[in-house]
């Protein structure tokens, strides 16, 4: 038989053994990461949602907020501060712009540690298109929206414009506010050219998983980047990847945005061969398509010259997305005028 302390000594271990697999093994389980809902077509909606009255009421706390200095354009002569090269990651700090995570801008699958979603609320589905959430542009018979997302992007920006200028096209520009305060003297270039700048958010967050306040606050943020660098106001704004939910279509509403997704999505940024992105925007659009396509990327920029010159034999003509909402809108108050009389 072992003797007392023997059997003692084992004890005290085997007791050891299992406190420390309990507090070593327990938290993992106990706080694992929530996982985002995967959507294959970009067509679903959160079901996060904030009231009408708590969306307005976190609207006009932002709005009421005491006045903040307008943000300045940053000195990138300025020893100080270390510019990130194009394709590296960049640290996400104000001075800095987050680095956009192309791997799939319209497919969200796995963890975020940053958010947390709601459970499931009870709501109508958000159909794909209304006046203010926008797919496709009825009633146009000779445009197509072309778009551009995730700029400004440093020698790649200049290089589409280029080419748009080239061929006489104006397109939408959808930029990221982070990115705006960083290469300023870029967005100014895309107003020169005669294109048009929308919102892509702040700095590509997931904002169909948050707040109206944050929303909001995110909204007016990239506008008034805008405004201090390129003196124009914002009334579009495209989601990151598309995703949007009541919440954030109703303090979009309420700020004046139109919220601006599409029905042409040759997947660029996945860098096929610039003949696989015009086959795929030409078996995809129709009048009154929005097509998005991504900044930073060499096949995209290839590709340019031959979807235009594809779609104009089509006879549709590339412009940015508000020269097609004002279109509609003139046709619309000229039906309605002819019917009135």
């Amino acid at each position: 038989m072992p003797s007392l302390s023997l059997r003692i000594t084992a004890g005290v271990i085997l007791l050891l053994g299992i406190c420390f697999c309990f507090f070593c093994f327990y938290p993992i389980h106990a706080n694992a990461p929530s996982s985002l809902a995967d959507d294959e077509t970009g067509s679903k909606v959160s079901q996060r949602s904030d009231t009408p009255h708590e969306a307005t009421a976190a609207i006009d706390q932002v709005k009421n907020e005491p006045n903040k200095p307008q943000p300045q354009p940053i000195d990138k002569n300025d020893a100080s501060i270390q510019l990130p090269t194009t394709g590296q990651s960049a640290a996400a700090t104000e001075d800095e712009p987050q680095q956009v995570d192309q791997t799939s801008p319209e497919e969200v699958t796995g963890s975020n540690e940053g958010l947390t979603p709601s459970p499931p609320a009870s709501a109508e589905p958000i159909p794909d298109s209304t006046n203010q959430l926008i797919k496709r542009v009825e009633g146009i018979h000779n445009m197509v929206g072309i778009t551009f997302d995730d700029g400004p992007v440093p020698q790649m920006t200049e290089q589409y414009l280029a080419v748009l200028d080239k061929l006489n096209v104006r397109a939408t520009f959808f930029m990221i506010g982070q990115r705006i305060k960083y290469y300023p003297e870029l967005a100014r270039q895309v107003v020169e050219q005669g294109s048009e700048i929308g919102s892509h958010s702040w700095q590509h967050d997931r904002l169909d998983q948050t707040t109206a306040d944050t929303i909001a606050k995110d909204l007016l943020s990239v506008a008034n980047q805008v405004q201090a660098d390129v003196g124009r106001s914002l009334s579009l704004f495209r989601p990151p990847y598309g995703r949007r939910s009541d919440t954030l279509l109703t303090v979009a509403e309420q700020l004046s945005f139109k919220v601006i997704i599409w029905d042409v999505d040759p997947r660029d940024w996945e860098d096929p061969p610039p003949e696989k992105i015009v086959a795929s925007i030409l078996e995809q659009v129709k009048p009154g398509s929005i097509i998005v396509m991504h900044e930073g990327h060499p096949n995209t920029l290839k590709a340019l010259p031959d979807i235009i010159q594809k779609l104009r034999e089509r006879g549709l003509e590339p412009v940015p997305v508000s020269e097609m909402l004002n279109h509609n809108q003139a046709q619309l108050d000229s039906n309605s005028t002819i019917g009135g009389n």
